[in-house]
């Protein structure tokens, strides 16, 4: 009997409904800065890309644009939204708060297990030095186990929603090897102390984190 080669990942996906997949894709594409801030979605080749109707499309484009990640344009095109640097300082200001909250928690939280996980997603990083939009996939899940562990569904869900805003930045931090090299030794202490599970010492390397990343992005290499 011939075995189906599609891979299992690829069917699972299938199996999410169409409009779903579709703002998993722009959602994806806007994180990783696939889609740059002012980006104009091409619904044609977009429903092609995906192998689906433009009705989806329309119904993701719509959802994403009840979030902010979208927004209209004048002549009615679709465009992926341009920050002001007020919006920009905002969002540092909103997010950088919650972080710190979700690293003091964590620190009380974390198990061995996700431990386990953030050593092994910091020896991928290391291992990307060369791949910018892969580094950038690995930091975000880098976060994402780092915001699980705070014991807060809502708390890391808002987190969550506010990393894919990130993409909105204008800004490749992951394209200078200085920066690479900084992000891989604040990921190891952000590591060393959510280990200790000392709240304090997690809330200065995690602070020390995203001041550099910040600087970092808003004046690119």
């Amino acid at each position: 009997m011939t075995m189906s080669k599609r891979p299992e990942p690829a069917a699972a996906s299938q199996k999410m409904p169409l409009t779903d997949q579709a703002m998993t894709h722009l959602r994806d594409a806007i994180q990783t800065q696939k889609f740059n801030p002012g980006h104009e979605i091409d619904f044609a080749a977009l429903a092609q890309e995906l192998g689906m109707s433009r009705t989806p499309i329309r119904e993701s484009i719509r959802q994403l644009m009840a979030e902010g990640l979208l927004e209209l344009l004048p002549g009615g095109s679709v465009c992926v939204t341009q920050l002001s640097d007020a919006d920009a300082d905002s969002f540092y200001h909103v997010r950088d708060k919650l972080e710190i909250v979700a690293a003091r928690a964590a620190a009380v939280h974390i198990s061995d297990l996700e431990i386990g996980m953030l050593k092994a997603n910091l020896a991928l990083f290391d291992n990307a030095r060369a791949e910018p939009e892969k580094l950038s996939q690995i930091d975000n899940q880098f976060h994402a186990i780092l915001h699980g562990a705070c014991n807060n569904t809502y708390l890391s869900q808002t987190l969550r929603r506010l990393r894919i805003k990130i993409g909105l930045l204008q800004g490749r931090p992951f394209r200078n090897p200085e920066r690479i090299n900084d992000a891989y030794k604040e990921h190891a202490s952000i590591i060393r102390a959510l280990n200790s599970h000392d709240p304090d010492k997690a809330q200065k390397a995690i602070a020390k984190h995203y001041q550099s990343a910040r600087k970092s992005r808003l004046a690119p290499f």
